[in-house]
Parts: structure tokens; sequence; C-alpha cells
């Protein structure tokens, strides 16, 4: 792959006399808007305009000085210090990035009517600020060499089918799950992100600039669904996978013009865009034909003109500055404040917390005694696990081990073994744990094993229930794999996980263990996504955000002592391992592909437990301190 073709590089003879366009930035800002200030800043001096910026502050005005700004971010990143004032917010250029009716939006809105000029880059946005009295302009985005970084080499090779760029919706979650199924064969790549604070170009869990184009460069397709029902063309996005070879197959969408559906783009509804695609991924030449059709016209006739600016700019910048003293302000940043941890409110019960801790504590002390009269009514018996082997028995230890524990679920875990069983990976064994199951699991299980005769197997029998954490440690004293998969037993495997994580594996030999996205799924079919958020250990301060479905390093987790068996980590078994790994300085690795299914509209331990988390963010504390050592102001949690 080549390296970014730059333009606007070249200086030419300064034909805007006297004008400065002074582009202010907040220093915590959202790389997008680097992204975006830096293609600006390049199609201005290629055409002989000075431009510098400003960061955390507006420098004081100046005979033929223009400012540049994306308001909603930088007010709400800088000090009111830092703020312009009246003076200088009319010798600026607001620049509007955002959809009507989000909240971004909202913000910019007001700033606009006060603001020297204003242009916006969707023509939704244009409308809408005009409406409200804006005199808006449209500041259409198109090519920009320093974001290509294919140069339209049809040989270079793409090894990703399918990707997506964005921040999680629970639209996008359920559109996203509801592709699982339909692409189940293609490599997919899905980086989403949470709003919780911007990403700063530093951020190493956000796909940015080089990295961002470099992947859209080795990408067939971009799926690009709306946030919320808005049918906003989300034009920088688009005009990067476009300017990269990437083709972009879009929900549909208003305000794409120049952009022809059909010719530059795929146009679909939300509910087709899997079929769409995997019909378009079937045909390589119409992917082909849109590619190059796409590329050559995005470079050819639509550059990034920044017409619109320089006639904003020179208009304001014929008016005096103001009269009066113009002393520069000081840069005063704003550290937004991270969201408080779920235990910061500890300390402080409210009524309803503590009748629920009550509550929730009476039926822990109620599952105690039942689990010891269980033991009084057998005296007499060696209650010892029964141990019963299935399908081939191999001299040699395979890689993978996968633990699956079970309690009660006789009709899923025929379905949750037959995954397992069809993978595409063979080097694996099975443990099924049955943890006293009161049900018919145990012959349902034994029943599948048996079907299956080409899988290595045991099915273990608790005598007496133990609980999941004592059933997933059973489970992984009985394998022999160095890879340990954890699975639920109402869940299932699509064929290609275990390939795709032992891959990470070996790619990231220091990685205590490797996950996927799971496609959470009712009757119905996909209704969102888990497990989509990098691995941060930060991130685990604010609670669990990664299920146990994941493949261990059986050293990590023996040099941890596997899940703790505490009773008040009663449905967070999973939380904790986390978080012992993350207190040993582990660390693990994410895959961004759905690799197995999360089966969800039933009662779970995971409801039982969150009736009141006190006693589980109680015990998380004891154990793992840097929960609270962690510096939640300055760590990147994103």
């Amino acid at each position: 792959m080549q390296d970014c073709i730059g333009v606007g590089e070249a200086r030419h003879p300064a034909d805007q006399r006297g004008l400065r366009i002074c582009f202010v930035e907040a220093s915590g800002q959202n790389a997008f808007f680097g992204e975006l200030h830096s293609a600006l800043r390049g199609a201005l001096s290629s055409r002989g305009v000075a431009t510098e910026t400003a960061i955390d502050h507006f420098p004081p005005p100046a005979e033929g000085l223009v400012y540049l700004v994306v308001p909603h971010e930088y007010l709400a990143l800088t000090l009111p210090g830092a703020h312009p004032t009246a003076d200088q917010l009319r010798r600026t250029i607001v620049i509007s990035t955002e959809q009507p009716g989000t909240t971004w939006f909202e913000e910019v809105a007001p700033i606009a009517l006060q603001a020297g000029a204003t242009l916006d880059i969707n023509p939704l946005g244009v409308a809408e600020l005009k409406r409200r009295g804006v005199r808006a302009q449209r500041l259409a985005l198109g090519y920009v060499g320093d974001w290509d970084c294919w140069g339209g080499e049809d040989d270079a090779p793409r090894p990703m089918d399918v990707t997506f760029l964005g921040g999680y919706t629970e639209r996008r979650g359920k559109a996203l799950a509801r592709c699982a199924q339909v692409l189940e064969r293609r490599r997919i790549a899905l980086h989403l992100r949470e709003s919780l604070q911007p990403h700063a170009a530093g951020s190493t869990n956000f796909l940015v600039g080089r990295r961002k184009w470099e992947h859209l460069a080795a990408s067939k397709i971009l799926i690009n669904i709306h946030r919320d029902e808005a049918a906003y063309f989300e034009w920088q996005r688009i005009v990067e996978s476009i300017a990269n070879g990437c083709v972009v197959v879009a929900e549909r969408s208003l305000g794409s013009e120049p952009l022809v559906p059909g010719e530059h783009f795929v146009s679909t509804s939300c509910g087709s865009l899997p079929f769409v695609v995997e019909e378009l991924l079937e045909d390589e030449e119409r992917l082909r034909e849109i590619q190059q059709h796409a590329y050559r016209y995005l470079r050819d006739q639509l550059p990034l003109d920044p017409a619109p600016l320089l006639e904003a700019a020179n208009e304001i910048a014929e008016a005096p500055p103001p009269v009066g003293p113009r002393t520069a302000s000081v840069p005063l940043p704003r550290r937004l404040p991270p969201p408080a941890p779920p235990w910061a409110a500890l300390s402080h019960p409210t009524e309803t917390r503590l009748a629920n801790m009550a509550l929730k504590r009476l039926v822990l002390n109620q599952r105690r005694l039942e689990q010891r009269l269980a033991k009084l009514e057998r005296p007499n018996e060696r209650l010892e696990p029964q141990v019963r082997r299935f399908g081939p028995r191999r001299a040699s230890a395979p890689r993978v081990s996968v633990v699956v524990s079970l309690y009660n679920y006789e009709q899923f875990i025929a379905e949750a073994l037959a995954s397992v069983a069809l993978s595409g990976f063979q080097d694996l064994e099975v443990v099924v744990v049955d943890d006293a199951s009161t049900d018919g699991s145990h012959e349902a299980a034994s029943e599948a094993l048996a079907d299956f005769d080409w899988l290595p197997a045991r099915l273990v029998r608790l005598p007496l229930n133990e609980g999941l954490a004592a059933a997933r440690n059973h489970g992984a004293k009985q394998a022999r794999g160095e890879l340990l998969f954890i699975l639920d037993a109402d869940n299932a495997v699509y064929p290609h996980a275990f390939s795709r994580l032992v891959a990470a594996l070996n790619e990231d030999s220091d990685a205590a263990f490797a996950y996927g996205l799971l496609e959470c799924f009712d009757s119905g079919g996909g209704t969102g996504l888990m497990n989509w958020l990098p691995w941060s250990k930060e991130r685990l301060a604010r609670g669990n955000y990664i299920d146990a479905t994941a493949l261990i390093r059986r050293q990590a987790f023996e040099q941890v002592g596997g899940y703790p068996r505490d009773e008040r980590l009663y449905g967070w078994e999973d939380f904790a391992l986390w978080c012992a790994f993350a207190q040993a300085g582990m660390y693990g690795v994410q895959v961004p592909e759905i690799v197995a299914r999360y089966r969800v509209g039933r009662v779970s331990m995971i409801d039982f437990t969150n009736i009141d988390t006190s006693d589980a963010w109680s015990a998380l504390l004891e154990r793992y301190a840097f929960l609270t050592e962690l510096d939640l102001e300055t760590t990147d949690v994103r």
C-alpha cells in the first residue's frame, strides 16, 4: 500500500493579501475535527491563503484576521475565559458538522446566529439553520489527497470484506446484529465507540487518520447506518471511504448530491442492507465498477473546494477590527469530568437501595441454606463429580478446550454444542460441567455429545449445585487445552469464532485473553451487540462491558486463581476475572468481528445481581485495588 497522496502542499503566490485564517481548536478535541481542519488548511494553502492555529484561546483581533471554529466542540472543552467575545465572534466562521436533532447541533445554532458566517457540510444542516434565521451556506466536502491511501491501484489487496466505523447506538447495534447470520462467511471488522468523552488523536482504541484510511483501503465495503431515524448523509465518512476505494453501502439518505446512488455508492433500506452487501460481494465486476467510478469522480470532479470558506473570510476581513485593547487571552482548556464510577455512590445508600440490598441478601441466604440441606440429605454418599467421555480419545492435548457450564438449560444445550461441533476449527475438545441440573439438561447434553461422535468431549456431573464460578473452575481443571473458551449453555458460536480468536492470541503473545463481538438475539432475530468496546483497564472502573464468552490462556487463568468463589459476586463472575487480570497487569485483545450469539429475553443471573450491586461492588473493591487507584481525570478511557 502506498503512502497517502498529499495535495495542497504546494505554495502558490498569495492572492489573498493580508487575509489570515486562524483555526481555533481545543486541546482535547475529537480527532474527527483535526482531520477536517487539516484538509481545509491544505485547500486554503493551495490558494495562497495564510493559516494558523490557536489552541484553547482566541487571539486578539487584528487587521485581516478571521477565526474558524467548530463551536459545539470548542466551547465544551474550554473554560468561559477562553470563549470568543462578541467582537471576535463577529469575525468568526462557524463550521457545523452535526445532524439536526442532535444535542451537538442544538449547541451550534445559537452561536451561529451571532457569528460572522456559518458553513455546514450537509444540505440538511444548511436548511435547518436557515429556518432558524442563520445565514448559512454549504461547505461541500470532496477529495482530499491526504485521505487517499489507495491511489486507484486496481490490484491492491483488500483482505476485509465489510467494515463499519461509527459510534454505537441501539439502532446501529440492532442493524449490525442482523447482518451477522447473513454475512457469517465474510471477514467483517466493526469498529464502534461510545461518546462519553472526545476521541483524541492519540487514542489507541480509536481508528483515526492514517490508521483509518489504511483500514478503508484494505476493505471492500463500508456499511453506513444512521445513528437514528434521521436520513442524514455522513459526508466525511463516505468521502474518506470513496477516496480509498471502499464501496459504500448506505442506508437511504438525504443530502447526498452531487453523489448519485447506484453510481457512486449503493443505497438501500436498513433491513435489506446485509442482503445487498452479500449480493454485491458476489458480483465482483459490479463492485469494481462502482469503486472505480466513484473514486475517479471524487478525485477528478469533486475536490475539496474552499471557495465558500474564502468568500466568507474575505467578507468578514473587509470590516475593520474592533477599536480598543487587543490583548491575547490565556489558553484555558477545560477537563471534562468523566462520569462518576458506579461505586462512588455506595457510601450514600437510598432507602430503595437498602431494601433491594436486603432482598438480595435474603435470596442468597436461602440459596446457601438449600445447598447445605442438600449435603445433609446425603450424609453417607461420596459426593464426587462423575465424568463421562465421548468421541475419540487423542493422545496429544488440544489447542482449545471449550468449557460449557450447564444448569437447567435442557432446551438450549444441544444447540450450543452443535455450534462447537460444526466449527471450522478442529483442534479442540469440549468439557461440559452439569452443575446438578434439576431438569433434563444432563440427558440432553449426553444425547447431543453422542451424536457428535467426532468431537472429543467430557461430561462432568457435579453431585451438588455449587454455582457458576465453581462449575467453570471444575471445567478448567478437566480441560487439557492451553486455551480455555468459556461458553454459556444457552449461547452459540459461529464457525469462524475459534480460528479468529486463536489468531488474535497468536498475534499478541502477551495478551491474557481474546474476545469478539456478540450478536444479541431473541425469537425475533438480532437485537444488538455486546463486547463492542476494546479492552481498557480504566473502562472496567465504570462497570463490566465484556461477556464471559472469551478465549483465555490457561496459564493466565491459573495465575489469578480462576473465578473467585465469593457469593457477593453472583452474576459478576466474569467481571471479577477481568478485574483479576487487570490487577495482575494483564490485558485482553478484542477481535472486531461478531464471533458468537448471546440469547436475551430470559431472566438471568445478571438480572438478579443487578437488583442491587452494592455488595458486588464492595467485593470487587476489596479484591482489586486498581479500581480506586485509577486517575480517571486524565487517563484515556475511550
